[in-house]
This record gives structure tokens, C-alpha cells and sequence, in this order.
């Protein structure tokens, strides 16, 4: 038993060294296993013509070491060819087992014939005379073999086809083909080896139960093997004569065949690998089956992107994880297997060194080992979508930048108009006032009079300022003498409970402008500030009041336009407060004339529109940055004086 228990273990090792190399072919090549192939099979045949058993002593126990432990697996070996690697490869190794065939049975003869020429000589005479036996004696098996092996490689894949066309389970499908090819194997070496067929069954029956062992063994192994290799059922489209078609009439043109699907694989490898676009091939489960070099290079993932789940990698348009089922869906959503449906969508992923990077994706459906797939095609877009956002922003700016003009040039004409008016009525008050006997009570009247008209002069005053029509003065100041006028001013109106820091830059900021509208541009921005701050009813309000060199990191200087001087040639004034924040939807309107959220009396919604003309009036702008419940950020750029 503990021979049979040898013999076991042997043929384990052959068969498991057969399917790891024949796995390993895309790996290392398929060199090392035609070379393992072609010495077990040599090995086989020399075994078999030394007639190695072992006998048991057991009816249909007794083991032929070359034809169950070395040839068997080497039989399994072509029809896991045929069916993994297909027709064409199948017919490359018959046409190789068999010039190995011929080569063995040549050289065994020219060996045999050597050891009987003159001037051969052994060292040990005895070894000559058993090697010369041996290759004698098996010349006609070796011829019986020839003609055996030849036939089993035509019988494999015609069995097997027979039984896989009809959906049998896969198991059985290799079982039945191993044991048939077996006992025609044996029937027809027995017939060209020693032709007395009336020993035929008694020769079998002593190996019929090992030679059954081996084979169910044997088929297990490589049931579990193409279980690994996912061949699909129901024949794949071949039918049982193909081979034999193909090997004798067809094999010239199943070259040419290969030679263009070569070409085509090559011209696909130099279109897909050299594409700046990621290109994914996915399973239905979002698996990423394939990928090429642009998406390993892009993502940064190399090697390792195969086998990894598709949402791993990438998200929606969104942000949010890609719900990769609903893709699947949309794909096959007219027939199971989506083959015509294409879809657009926009993704995000992570690209090296934590960038974020947007894609335009196109999805289509597409067929792979007779499997449904996803072919991935995505473009980077992010440059180009930041242009785009760029564009839009400038856009905005310049539609903001005509709007306010026009209602600029609208204030200015109106205010003008309306200053004069003024003047003249503020003169006919004087006059009246002058006239003798005026009573009291009418005295009061003009008062009143009076100061509406004092008020309205200073609103049309602001809304001339804002048209850029006001009275100006153009000067050399130093920026920060003026925000120390300001901050005088405002220091006594910044309430309880609200911290106040001026912070200014050591470097010397010398602007052209008028001193008292600048003065009233920050004043106006600080008591903003204040009611910011005041309105989020919180402890420890804080407005910063800075001064500093223009940069180009710093926020907006990227809406400077009409000018190429560089930053250096610019201060930007910030005020920063911790209020409640402006929202989004109306920081668009808050520099518009009359426009203001504050209760009615509070405010009159002229001073971020005199701010904004004033700034503009000296070839600056205004910035302002926002978050709801954090607080508010205005930053004023102005050029410096030559």
C-alpha cells in the first residue's frame, strides 16, 4: 500500500506542477510549461517501455508508472488547453507532441543502433547491453504509442465538446472524456503493439481500477481548475469536429486569422495604452477588471487598480459615493446585457498627491469571454472645468461691474438734478428766514424745513460719490494716517463688548485720493462691521482693522482687471468681523444704491454703494468674502502712488 500511497503523491505532483505552470503562462510565459510537458512526456514514454508496475497483488490495483502516473496528465494537460486557450493553441501543441514523438522515436532507434557500431564502448558493459534492449523492444511500442498519443489528441476535445454541448456538469464532462480517451488509448496500442487482442481485456482488467482512480483524481484537480479559469457552459459556440476541421483543412487560415486578431491586439494596445483618456473595463459588480496606463498613472494606484471596486476610486459629480448598481441598471436597462446603451455622466476621484480631479465619463456596454461589461472611458476635465467656472465668475463680475454703471450713471444724473433743486430751496430758506416779524411757530417750521433738506443734501452727496460725480481731491496720502482718522471716529461708537485691533504693515503704503471719502469709505465699512456684530448677540465681537501689502494669494486680487501692474504695486485695507455673516444669495446686491436689510430707520442702504463708488472712483475695488454665522471680510485694494 504504501507503494500505491507513492504512486498517489507523484501523480499529485505532476498534475499540480502542470496546472501551476499553465496558470503562470501570462506570468512567465508558456516556454516552461511545453518544457515540463514535453519531459514528462518522454519520461512517460521511457517508463513505459521499461514496463514499470507496481502490482499489489490486488485484481485491477496494478499501477503502469509511464501510462497512469506520467502520460495521464499529460492527456489532462491537452484538453486544458483546448478548452482555456482554445482551438488554435490546441493544435499548436498536437503538432508539438507529436514532432516530439517522432524526434523520441528516431533517437531511440539511432541509440539502440550505436550500441552494436564498432568502437562503441561502455563502462559498464551490462548497462549497454539493457539500454540496447530496452530501445529495441521499444521500437514497436514506442511506434503503438505514436499512433495512440496521435489519436488521444483528437479524441480529447471531441469528447469533451460531445458532453459540454449538452450542458453536462463539468466534472462529468472531463471524467467521461479522460476515461474514453482511456480505453481507446488502450485498445489501440494494443492492437499495433501486440496484436493478439484476446489479451486485451486480460491486460486491462489488471489496471482498469488504478487507471479509475487516477482518472476521477485527476478530473477532480482540474474540475476545480477551470472552476478557477470561469469557463462558462454550453459549449462556448465550438462544435465536437472543429478540431479535427480546423487541424486538416483549416490551419493555414486559422493562422492568418491569429496573425490579424495579433495585429489588431497590437493596434489596440498602441490606441488604448497611449490615450491620455482613463479607459476601465468593469465587471457587472463594479469590479475593475482592466485599466490603462493613463488611469494607472492618473489615479496613482499602479498595478494594484485591477481587482478594486470601481466606488472605491471614484464618487458622483456630487461628492458622494457612485451608486454603481444604478449605472449597471441605466446600462441594461433595454435587455439583459447592455450592449448599446451609452451613458455621460461627471465623476470625481483622488488623483496622486491628493488632488481632486473631475472627469467626463462615457459608459457603454461591451462583451468579454462572453460575459457582459462596463468599458469605462473617462477625460480629465479638470482644467478645463475651472476655466469654465473662471469664465462664469468673470462674467459675473463684468454683467455686476455694467449693471452698477448704468445705475451709477442713472443716480449720478438724478442726484445732480436733485442737488441743485436743493441748493435752491436751502437759498429761498435763507431768504425767509431773514424777513422780520417771523413768529415763532414758523421759525420751527423752517427749522425742520431745513435740516430734511441738510439730510437729503448729504444722500445726494453719497449718491454722487457712488456715481463717481462727487467732489474729489486727488492727493498723496499715507494709508495709514487715514485709517487712524477712521479709527478715532469709530472707537467711540464700537459699543460695549466688541474688541477692536488696527493692524498695519511695517512697509510704507502711499495712495493717490481724497482724504475725507476714504475716511468715509472705512467709517462706513467699520460701523457695518459693528452691527454685524452686534446682530450675532454673542460674547467677545471682534473687528480687525489691517492694512498690508497686496499679494497674489491674497483673496480677490484675481478680479484686478484693466491693469498688468503686478501685486507688489498694490495695499489691500481688510475689514474682518466674527457677525453673523452676509448669505450667499445677496452678497450680489449688498453694493447696491438703497439696498440693505436693516430695520427701516436704521440704515438707508447708500453705504456700501458710496463705498463701492469711492473705491472705484480711486482705480481700486472691493472684495468680500462671507460665512453665514462666522462673520464677513471686505478687502479693498487700491494702487500705489509712483
Amino acid at each position: 500500500m504504501s507503494a500505491l500511497l507513492l504512486a498517489f503523491l507523484e501523480l499529485t505532483f505532476v498534475m499540480v506542477s502542470i496546472l501551476l505552470l499553465h496558470s503562470l503562462k501570462r506570468t512567465i510565459g508558456s516556454a516552461g510549461f511545453h518544457l515540463t510537458l514535453g519531459m514528462f512526456f518522454v519520461l512517460g514514454q521511457i517508463v513505459s517501455s521499461a514496463k514499470i508496475l507496481i502490482d499489489p497483488g490486488l485484481m485491477g490495483f496494478q499501477v503502469n508508472l509511464g501510462n497512469t502516473i506520467l502520460l495521464a496528465p499529460y492527456m489532462v494537460a491537452i484538453l486544458i488547453v483546448y478548452i482555456v486557450d482554445g482551438t488554435l493553441e490546441a493544435q499548436r501543441m498536437i503538432l508539438g507532441l507529436l514532432a516530439v514523438l517522432f524526434g523520441y522515436f528516431y533517437l531511440a532507434n539511432i541509440t539502440a543502433s550505436q550500441c552494436a557500431w564498432s568502437g562503441y564502448v561502455a563502462a559498464n558493459p551490462e548497462s549497454s547491453v539493457y539500454l540496447e534492449s530496452l530501445f529495441l523492444q521499444g521500437r514497436r511500442v514506442v511506434a503503438a504509442s505514436f499512433i495512440a498519443h496521435g489519436v488521444d489528441l483528437f479524441v480529447l476535445p471531441i469528447v469533451f465538446q460531445l458532453f459540454h454541448n449538452r450542458n453536462t456538469r463539468l466534472f462529468f464532462c472531463v471524467l467521461g472524456t479522460l476515461i474514453m480517451a482511456q480505453v481507446i488509448d488502450s485498445f489501440v496500442f494494443q492492437l499495433i503493439a501486440m496484436p493478439q487482442l484476446s489479451d486485451w481485456w486480460v491486460r486491462l482488467r489488471t489496471t482498469y481500477m488504478a487507471r479509475a482512480g487516477a482518472m476521477m483524481w485527476l478530473s477532480i484537480l482540474t474540475t476545480i481548475y477551470l472552476h478557477m479559469c470561469k469557463i462558462p457552459r454550453g459549449g462556448g459556440g465550438r462544435r465536437p469536429l472543429d478540431i479535427l476541421i480546423a487541424f486538416f483543412g483549416g490551419y493555414g487560415r486559422a493562422q492568418e486569422l491569429q496573425k490579424y486578431i495579433r495585429e489588431w491586439e497590437g493596434r489596440y494596445s498602441v490606441v488604448v495604452q497611449n490615450s491620455s483618456d482613463l479607459i476601465f473595463i468593469v465587471d457587472d459588480g463594479g469590479i475593475v477588471l482592466n485599466a490603462n496606463d493613463a488611469a494607472l498613472e492618473g489615479l496613482g494606484h499602479g498595478p494594484q487598480l485591477a481587482g478594486r471596486h470601481l466606488t472605491d476610486l471614484v464618487r458622483d459629480g456630487k461628492g458622494r459615493a457612485l451608486p454603481w448598481e444604478t449605472v449597471w441598471g441605466a446600462l441594461s436597462a433595454d435587455g439583459p446585457e447592455p450592449q448599446s446603451a451609452l451613458l455621460h455622466q461627471d465623476w470625481e476621484t483622488e488623483a496622486k498627491q491628493g488632488k481632486s480631479m473631475r472627469l467626463d465619463v462615457s459608459v457603454s456596454g461591451a462583451e468579454l469571454h462572453e460575459k457582459p461589461v462596463a468599458v469605462v472611458i473617462a477625460r480629465d476635465v479638470t482644467e478645463r472645468r475651472r476655466l469654465e467656472l473662471e469664465r462664469e465668475r468673470l462674467q459675473e463680475e463684468l454683467l455686476h461691474s455694467q449693471r452698477m454703471e448704468a445705475v451709477g450713471q442713472l443716480a449720478g444724473g438724478v442726484a445732480h438734478d436733485f442737488n441743485n433743486l436743493l441748493h435752491t430751496i436751502q437759498g429761498s430758506l435763507d431768504g425767509i428766514d431773514k424777513q422780520p416779524g417771523l413768529r415763532e411757530p414758523h421759525k420751527a417750521l423752517l427749522g425742520n424745513i431745513d435740516e430734511a433738506t441738510r439730510r437729503a443734501s448729504s444722500l445726494t452727496n453719497q449718491l454722487l460719490g457712488f456715481a463717481r460725480k462727487g467732489k474729489y481731491r486727488s492727493e498723496k496720502l499715507d494709508v495709514v494716517d487715514v485709517m487712524d482718522s477712521a479709527r478715532a471716529l469709530f472707537e467711540p461708537v464700537a459699543g460695549k463688548g466688541v474688541e477692536f485691533k488696527m493692524i498695519v504693515a511695517p512697509t510704507p503704503m502711499h495712495i493717490l485720493g481724497d482724504t475725507t471719502q476714504l475716511q468715509q469709505v472705512f467709517l462706513n465699512l467699520l460701523l457695518n462691521a459693528r452691527d454685524a456684530v452686534q446682530d450675532a448677540d454673542r460674547t467677545g465681537g471682534r473687528i480687525v482693522f489691517r492694512a498690508e501689502p497686496a499679494a497674489a494669494y491674497t483673496p480677490g486680487w484675481e478680479s484686478q482687471t484693466g491693469d498688468s501692474r503686478p501685486p507688489e504695486a498694490y495695499t489691500c485695507v481688510r475689514i474682518k468681523d466674527n457677525g453673523v455673516g452676509i448669505p450667499e444669495e445677496l452678497r450680489a446686491n449688498i453694493f447696491d444704491p438703497f439696498f440693505t436689510t436693516k430695520e427701516v430707520g436704521k440704515g438707508t442702504g447708500m453705504g456700501l454703494a458710496m463705498a463701492y463708488g469711492c473705491v472705484g472712483n480711486h482705480n481700486g475695488w472691493i472684495h468680500v468674502e462671507s460665512n453665514l454665522g462666522r462673520g464677513t471680510e471686505f478687502f479693498i485694494f487700491f494702487p500705489l502712488a509712483l
